[in-house]
């Protein structure tokens, strides 16, 4: 079996505000493009640097791995 058209994308969850309810409210941010294999641990330092960027807090970053299997 091999793999094709392999790409990975980060979603970084952020802390927007408060509800009137006092729940708090996210917001996704998607970065897209990312290489495929690129480590873990390497995935999480891009993703908090892009966080690092937005005005709201982050709450956690969420990897997105997808390919066409083929036979």
């Amino acid at each position: 079996m091999a793999r094709k058209d392999a790409a990975s994308k980060l979603t970084l969850k952020v802390i927007t505000g408060v509800g009137s309810d006092g729940k708090t409210i996210y917001k996704n941010r998607t970065i897209s493009g990312l290489a495929p294999n690129l480590a873990d641990a390497d995935a999480l330092t891009v993703g908090r640097g892009f966080a690092g960027l937005q005005k709201h807090g982050l709450s956690h970053v969420m990897r997105t791995d997808s390919a066409v299997l083929e036979d």
